[in-house]
């Protein structure tokens, strides 16, 4: 009933009356009186005051004093205006304004934009409490659409102006319109939205014109129109169709303040460029040629934008089509080859084989082309995990071609049986790389022939280990004892199917290379599979090769040296150790630096065993002699002395070989019996003419190279003036340089012998007269660089005129003008930096992925970190040259970044963030590529464990920040390993790291069963049966 009754505020009890406050004797001081009227607020209230307090609308009550009292007076001022001479700051309270931006009657959510409000509008947006970005730091600045403004001139006198003594502001008095004027300004009180303004709001500025962005746009979208009109007006123009799909990436990056595309972009791209391929193939006619080059373009970009079924239906029609042509088998190739979901072994193998079957019947194709599929073919077979089979197709076809009953090594066996032939494969003799192997020429059927000793019995096996221990171990002793073709009376291996390889099993590729291949492109093809380096010659082959991302398999385990070092030399070695490198080879590179540290599938004994098979041929060509001298120095330096006396009591008149050797006493140490063999062999030339003797420009060469090696430059100049290997002797009073007259003479021999080497085509002896030629003038005019930078830029030019400035023998001459900036950066007592830079620049913008070039630029500018050089370059010229990136050059990007180190501003991250431009790129198949980014990614991780050696959990139970490191590096190597292994569905080399790297720090068992798994599903070879051992 009470709950009824209304209660209203006439009905409430009155107040008591305030307590009486005591009057002080003097009236209060300002700061005393407001502090008391503060504390009085803060005194502390009942429970129902508070409440009523939210309802009610009661006031505090003022004492009756200090309502009297409306003002203080203050008689003694403050004291801190004569200490300060103004007031305390520290006694001023803080006032803060607020309902800044807020409007009444409109709820607090909202608030007035300061930046979209006009003088005649007023745009509200929502309040957030996120917190403002800062114009420096925030990171989407750059994507704003604000245009930028700027002052404009007064379009009056400015001296009139500056006369008047006031100042003229923009009249805001509305102008009168006349009655037919009419104004498209939306007045703000109509409900139309306001539309874009073509002018700012302040009439004082205009916005900025963007001249370079606007020409930039306008002349990328005017040449796409350009190209669109002209393959609409010619239709049949390849080169106009080439150029239209190419410029498409400038109008996808048009506008954008990055040049990178994702992968979104890039998927978007190649559908444009697929579009326009489609549109070409329907219009550029029945021109064959151009019909092949745009099926290429096609199929390169359907690789980024279609799925592996529709991409399989088109090459079928493709290939139906265009059988002959052996770039789209390539292609071809590299899908069939990476494809993770179709990939099957027996299946990818047989495509190999019918791709050699279709090129036999096409008479234009080259032996270059034949051998490189074979190439691929058995580096697909090795790394698949049957060795035995790729190694004996390469025996098969050394002996087939090279050591035939009727044929030396400088051509093949035309008229040989292949009946023959099966008689002395199935016979089981010793066959070339194995010991006491004769080869076929020497082969009788009847003579006795010993056993041939096999593979030593594997150990017995341990089954005390866990299953992966057991698998592991067991798989690597198999991959090393039976790399060797099996034979019938093996011990070894009878059990397995894959290693006994028949007659039958390599029959099929004996004919399949043309009758005029030359076998040093056969053994060149073999080396190439060895992981070994070229022959020390030029041929157009070898970069595409040697370049291919499937054939780069180079153990790069080492991890780049991150040390700062003061020292040019130091810095330059550091840099010529990147374990994959790509140049010219020549004879004294080949000596140096060519070969790397670890060997590839091949032992090196067995490659040996084949070099010297074919070098006791005396009608061999001498080149394989000098290979095999430096492979013999580098792996086996005790017995390159004792083969090199073979060659020579071979043949004894031989001067390259006479130079080989020379080079080897001087790689061991002894320069002066390098100097006698080099001056006793110069002495041997025949002739009037000096350096005209075959093989005696390089011995001249590597002569004067001995003394400069030394430091002596005085010897190197004499010698330099004296090509028969005599130096005059020089009696006491005489001077120690030679005088004019004969310097003239020694330049008039080597300009004579440039002359004819350029009239005969012989680039290579060009090089190494020019070369001569430049440290002549160099070392005579006091090490003036300018004086031999002229002498090499006349060859430059040459090259230019005659269209060879992009050719390896340019680029050999390239490498020329590099070592004699390295001679000249090493010994000269004032190095302008810029002069390597200015020099080098224009070099490795023609041949972006010459190491040599590289290296020497890297150490150059390794003292001037802060300009970061050796970035810009990378990205501008090596990893986005005009000719394409290269594999070569992602890996010398990446190693550099290694080796800077954090000092230098080189992280994890951006070392990261290289190996996944590169995969992303080129590097997408490369074996080599993705094994170096797992064990990076390894390193990286047992770094973050050794930060925290006792990383206990917290007493909460949530994860430490540690852990959670931890788990981001255990994360990112699974992550890198599985991505890689969908990338490489035939390699079974980088599939084993999950049981030789990773098995105990990264894996789980559930994941290492996965991978065995996929390696059954591929068909790639697996020695033991991971069930067997667990049981």
């Amino acid at each position: 009933m009470a709950s009824n009754i209304p209660k209203f505020t006439s009905f409430r009890p009155k107040p008591k009356a305030p307590t009486k406050i005591p009057t002080p004797a003097e009236p209060s001081k300002a700061p005393k009186a407001e502090n008391s009227s503060r504390k009085s607020e803060k005194l502390p209230k009942s429970s129902n005051e508070k409440v009523a307090g939210l309802t009610s609308d009661k006031r505090t009550q003022v004492p009756e004093k200090e309502k009297q009292n409306s003002y203080i007076v203050d008689r003694k001022g403050d004291i801190s205006i004569l200490t300060y001479g103004s007031l305390n700051r520290y006694s001023i309270p803080a006032y803060r304004r607020y309902g800044y931006g807020y409007i009444l009657g409109v709820p607090s959510s909202m608030r007035i934009d300061r930046d979209h409000s006009t003088d005649q509008e007023l745009v509200l947006t929502p309040v957030t409490n996120r917190r403002r970005e800062r114009l420096l730091t925030s990171k989407h600045v750059g994507r704003e659409d604000a245009r930028s403004l700027r002052f404009v001139r007064s379009s009056g006198d400015s001296q009139t102006a500056q006369d008047l003594d006031y100042i003229t502001f923009s009249s805001s008095r509305k102008r009168k319109r006349d009655a037919d004027t009419e104004s498209h300004n939306v007045d703000y009180r109509s409900i139309e939205r306001k539309s874009e303004s073509v002018e700012p709001s302040d009439p004082d500025t205009k916005y900025e014109s963007g001249t370079e962005l606007d020409d930039t746009n306008s002349t990328v979208t005017e040449k796409n129109s350009l190209l669109t009109r002209k393959t609409r007006d010619h239709p049949h123009d390849l080169e106009a169709w080439l150029d239209l799909v190419d410029h498409q990436e400038e109008l996808m990056i048009l506008g954008r303040s990055s040049f990178e595309l994702n992968v979104s972009d890039k998927r978007h791209l190649a559908d444009v460029k697929i579009s326009i391929y489609e549109q070409a193939l329907r219009k550029i006619g029945s021109d064959l040629d151009s019909q092949i080059k745009l099926h290429v373009g096609l199929m390169t970009e359907a690789s980024l934008s279609w799925d592996d079924a529709k991409l399989s239906s088109k090459w079928t029609e493709v290939l139906a089509k265009f059988s002959s042509s052996l770039e789209l088998w390539t292609r071809y190739l590299d899908f069939v080859e990476t494809s993770f979901i179709t990939f099957k072994y027996e299946n990818c193998r047989a495509i190999f084989q019918r791709c050699l079957k279709a090129l036999q019947s096409v008479d234009a194709v080259l032996p270059e082309a034949y051998l490189y599929v074979m190439v691929r073919l058995t580096s697909m077979i090795q790394q698949a995990g049957y060795q035995e089979l790729a190694l004996a197709i390469w025996q098969a076809l050394l002996e087939f071609n090279l050591l035939s009953p009727t044929e030396g090594v400088g051509g093949r066996a035309g008229g040989a049986s292949l009946g023959l032939f099966e008689e002395f494969w199935d016979s089981e003799v010793a066959r070339i790389g194995e010991p006491d192997a004769k080869g076929w020429r020497a082969f009788s059927a009847d003579e006795d022939i010993p056993p041939v000793t096999g593979p030593q019995a594997v150990a017995p096996a341990d089954h005390s280990d866990q299953a992966f221990d057991f698998f592991h171990k067991r798989e690597l002793e198999h991959i090393a004892d039976l790399r060797y073709p099996g034979r019938m009376t093996d011990e070894v291996g009878e059990d397995d199917p894959f290693h006994l390889i028949l007659f039958s099993d390599i029959e099929e590729f004996l004919n399949v290379l043309p009758q005029d291949t030359h076998g040093l492109l056969i053994l060149e093809a073999f080396l190439c599979f060895c992981r070994l380096p070229p022959l020390p010659r030029i041929g157009l082959h070898q970069q595409s090769w040697w370049m291919d991302p499937f054939l780069r398999h180079e153990n790069t385990n080492t991890r780049a040296r991150s040390e700062q070092l003061t020292s040019f030399t130091q810095s330059l070695v550091k840099f010529q150790d990147c374990p994959v490198h790509h140049f010219q080879v020549t004879i004294e590179i080949l000596f140096d630096h060519a070969f790397s540290e670890s060997s590839g599938p091949i032992e090196i004994a067995f490659v040996r065993r084949v070099l010297k098979l074919l070098v006791a041929d005396s009608t061999s060509d001498e080149v394989i002699g000098e290979y095999l001298l430096a492979l013999e120095l580098r792996y086996f330096p005790t017995e390159a002395f004792k083969t090199a006396k073979q060659l020579l009591k071979a043949r004894p008149t031989s001067l390259r070989i006479y130079n080989a050797y020379g080079l080897v006493e001087s790689r061991r140490g002894n320069s002066s019996k390098a100097d006698h063999v080099f001056g006793a062999a110069l002495s041997m030339q025949k002739g009037a003419t000096p350096l005209s003797t075959p093989g005696s420009l390089q011995l001249f060469n590597s002569w004067v190279w001995e003394a400069l090696r030394r430091g002596d430059q005085t010897e190197a100049l004499w010698r330099l003036i004296s090509p028969r290997g005599e130096v005059a002797k020089r009696q006491e009073g005489d001077s120690e340089n030679p005088d004019t007259t004969t310097l003239l003479r020694g330049r008039s021999i080597l300009t004579n012998a440039n002359e004819r080497a350029l009239l005969s085509q012989d680039y290579f002896s060009a090089t190494l007269c020019t070369s001569l030629l430049a440290f002549l003038s160099y070392l005579s005019s006091g090490q003036k660089p300018e004086s031999g930078l002229q002498i090499h830029e006349k060859l430059s030019v040459w090259f230019s005129k005659h269209t060879l400035s992009q050719s390896p023998m340019a680029e050999l001459h390239a490498q020329s003008i590099a070592q004699f900036l390295t001679y000249h950066a090493t010994n000269a007592p004032i190095v302008k930096p810029s002069l390597l830079r200015t020099i080098l620049e224009p070099l490795i913008t023609r041949f972006s992925s010459n190491t040599i070039l590289l290296s020497l630029y890297a150490a150059n500018e390794a003292r001037f970190s802060v300009d970061d050089r050796v970035r810009g370059i990378m990205n501008q010229k090596v990893l986005h040259s005009e000719k394409g990136s290269s594999i070569v050059g992602w890996f010398f990007a990446i190693y550099f970044e290694m080796s800077r180190g954090e000092i230098a501003g080189s992280t994890s991250h951006s070392v990261r963030a290289l190996f996944k431009k590169a995969e992303d790129d080129i590097g997408a198949h490369s074996p080599a590529l993705w094994r170096r980014h797992v064990l990076f990614e390894l390193d990286e991780l047992r770094k973050e464990r050794e930060k925290r050696p006792s990383n206990k959990p917290r007493k909460d139970g949530k994860k430490s920040k540690g852990n959670s490191l931890l788990e981001d590096s255990v994360k990112r190597v699974k992550d890198t390993f599985f991505q890689g292994l969908t990338n490489l569905p035939w390699c079974k080399e980088y599939m084993m790291l999950a049981f030789t790297h990773l098995r105990k720090e990264v894996l789980t068992r559930e994941e290492m069963m996965k991978v065995y798994n996929v390696m059954l599903e591929k068909e790639l070879r697996i020695y033991v049966d991971l069930n067997a051992g667990a049981s």
